[in-house]
């Protein structure tokens, strides 16, 4: 799990935020920082890792991660964002309960709202590195799916930062037209066609992002398990 949690902080950095408490104390706006910054990433690296296991259908170890970060004892000089990690322990609560992959794939995407609006509320704003130019679309499986994981990164850039272009940019390749039948398979074929559904919905307007990533992560992982 350690190493697992490594890997996922490796994309993202947090932004400076505001001490609540109004403090010109150079000392203690720093200590406050690093706390937040602290919090920040050990989460985000669980519930990215979260997100893998789910696409990978393991469900139980999925539901593990967010078990853990639904039992975390609260931390010292969060003040007034308390409330809001909690309810961020909540929603990890309610995706450690999922009877199904569909469920827990439905409070993934809440979970990533909710850490999203803490984000917001405290202004420690993720900040991602510049992302990799999307792998070349080539009728195969094989690079169907590494652009489809490509445009999962974006989705979730978009969703935990609020970055709408990089949201747009990974609705746009899940919403090209799926491989023929033929190369899909009889199972996998309609799942593909959600999939296309669904991004392609998304981009004509105003949408729950944490809906539509729920949906996204939903059939991805369901199509992953035909194999």
């Amino acid at each position: 799990m350690k190493h697992l949690l490594l890997l996922a902080l490796a994309g993202c950095t947090a932004s400076a935020v505001a001490d609540p408490a109004g403090s010109d104390s150079p000392t203690r706006r720093f200590e406050h920082d690093m706390m937040v910054r602290f919090h920040m990433h050990e989460s985000y690296g669980l519930v990215r890792g979260i997100e893998r296991l789910l696409l990978r259908g393991k469900l139980d170890e999925a539901k593990d991660l967010a078990r853990a970060i639904s039992t975390a004892p609260d931390e010292p000089g969060m003040g007034a964002w308390a409330p809001l990690a909690a309810r961020v322990r909540d929603q990890a609560g309610v995706l450690a309960s999922a009877k199904t992959l569909d469920a827990a794939c439905a409070a993934a995407g809440a979970l990533g709202r909710e850490c999203a609006a803490c984000h917001t509320a405290s202004g420690a704003t993720p900040e991602f590195s510049s992302p990799p130019r999307a792998p070349a679309d080539k009728p195969t499986v094989e690079a169907r799916m590494a652009r489809h994981l490509w445009a999962a990164d974006r989705l979730w850039e978009g969703l935990i930062g609020g970055a709408e272009d990089a949201w747009g940019q990974g609705l746009d390749v899940l919403a090209a037209t799926p491989l023929p039948a033929a190369q899909l398979g009889a199972t996998r074929e309609p799942l593909a066609k959600k999939l296309q559904g669904i991004a392609g919905g998304a981009r004509k307007g105003p949408a729950d992002h944490a809906v539509v990533y729920g949906e996204l992560l939903a059939t991805c992982a369901g199509c992953h398990a035909t194999r």
